[in-house]
C-alpha cells in the first residue's frame, strides 16, 4: 500500500481519523492525500449557488486542509491535499478510481454526527462500491481518545485477524504482520467454527445426539490444528507475538465482536471475502455486517476485481455532478 486517501468533511469526527491514517502510513511507508468534497447545501439542485459565497466556502476549506497538511508533514509523512466539488460519495468514488488509491480512510459518521444508523450514507456507499481497501474508524471508538490536533500517536497493542480456512482470509496476514512489526503488537488469530449441526425437526435420539457431538468435536479439532499451523508458521518466520482464539458459531460477526471486547483488540485486519468468495461483490456479507457493528477500527482488504466488475466500475465512474455548482453552471 503506497497511497492512502483520507476523506474529511471538516467535522470534528472525521478529523479524528488522521492519527490512524498516520500510524498506517508510517508502518507501510505510504504517502497520504487528504481529500475534501465541497458540497452544495441541500436545496433546489437546479438553482446555482452564489459565486461569492461558494468561493468563501472553498477558501475556508483550503485553509483547513493546509493546517492539517502542515501537521502531517511535520511528522515526516509525504502528504498532499485536494478539494473537489459535487456529491461526496460519487466524487470520492471517481477520485479513487482515477488516482490509484490503495487505502481509503473513512469515519463511520461525519458532519451530521453520530446517529441511530451504524454508518452514514456516504460511508456506506463507499464501502459497498469502492475497489480500494478501506480503513473504517467507528465514531464510537473515538470516544475513547481525546481530540488533540497535535497528537498523531495511536498505538495498536493487539490486532485481530479473522480466519475461516480460506486463502482469501489469510491474505490479510501480511498486512497485519507489517503493522504488528511497526507497532510491536500482538496478533490474535480468530476462527469461528461453522455450524454443522443435524436437523432438529423430530425429537433427537441418542444416535443423533452422538453424531452431533462428534461433528462438534471434529470441527473443534480441525480448527485447533489449523490455527496451530498458522501460529507456528508466523512464529518461525517473524518475531511478533501470536495468540489464537476459536469459538463456536452463534453468528460470525457477533462472535468476532465478543473476541474484540474480551481480548481488548485495537484494530481488526480482515479480507472482504472469505470461504464463500463472492467476488462479484465488493464486500462479503459477514465483513459488511462486522464493519457496521465493530467497536474498533477495521482494515478491510479487497481482492482482485473481475473484468466484468471493472467495466461496471468504469461505467459508473462519471465525474458528472447533478447540482449546479458555480464552476460548472451553464452560463
Amino acid at each position: 500500500m503506497q497511497h492512502i486517501l483520507v476523506c474529511l468533511d471538516c467535522s470534528d469526527l472525521s478529523k479524528q481519523v488522521i492519527p490512524y491514517a498516520m500510524t498506517l502510513a508510517r508502518g507501510l511507508d505510504a504517502k497520504i492525500t487528504v481529500l475534501h468534497v465541497l458540497e452544495k447545501p441541500y436545496s433546489d439542485s437546479n438553482t446555482p449557488m452564489d459565486c461569492f459565497e461558494w468561493e468563501m466556502q472553498k477558501n475556508e476549506a483550503v485553509r483547513y486542509l493546509n493546517t492539517i497538511k502542515s501537521d502531517i508533514a511535520n511528522c515526516g509523512v509525504p502528504v498532499t491535499i485536494e478539494t473537489i466539488e459535487g456529491l461526496p460519495a460519487e466524487q470520492i468514488y471517481f477520485w479513487i478510481n482515477t488516482h490509484s488509491v490503495d487505502l481509503t480512510v473513512l469515519c463511520s459518521h461525519g458532519s451530521k454526527g453520530k446517529s441511530q444508523w451504524p454508518l452514514a450514507s456516504t460511508t456506506q456507499k463507499l464501502i459497498a462500491r469502492t475497489p480500494s481497501a478501506i480503513l473504517l474508524i467507528p465514531a464510537k471508538s473515538l470516544d475513547k481518545h481525546e481530540s488533540n490536533d497535535h497528537n498523531f500517536n495511536v498505538f495498536f497493542r493487539r490486532l485481530l485477524v479473522p480466519l475461516d480456512g480460506s486463502s482469501w482470509a489469510e491474505s490479510a496476514l501480511p498486512f497485519a504482520i507489517n503493522i504488528a512489526k511497526d507497532q510491536g503488537s500482538e496478533v490474535v488469530l480468530a476462527h469461528v467454527i461453522p455450524e454443522s449441526g443435524i436437523t432438529h425437526i423430530e425429537p433427537i435420539n441418542p444416535e443423533g445426539l452422538m453424531l452431533e457431538q462428534h461433528i462438534r468435536d471434529y470441527n473443534w479439532n480441525v480448527a485447533s490444528h489449523y490455527l496451530s499451523q498458522i501460529e507456528s508458521r508466523l512464529q518461525s518466520t517473524t518475531n511478533i507475538s501470536v495468540n489464537t482464539s476459536r469459538v463456536n458459531n452463534h453468528g460470525v460477526s457477533h462472535e468476532l465482536i465478543k473476541i474484540v471486547d474480551a481480548q481488548s483488540i485495537d484494530i481488526v485486519v480482515m479480507s472482504a471475502y472469505g470461504d464463500s468468495n463472492h467476488q462479484e461483490q465488493f464486500c462479503g456479507k459477514v465483513a459488511l455486517d462486522f464493519m457496521e457493528h465493530s467497536p474498533v477500527p477495521v482494515l478491510l482488504l479487497r481482492g482482485l476485481i473481475s473484468q466484468g466488475e471493472r467495466s461496471i466500475k468504469t461505467k459508473y465512474s462519471s465525474p458528472e455532478v447533478i447540482s449546479r455548482l458555480p464552476s460548472q453552471a451553464v452560463l
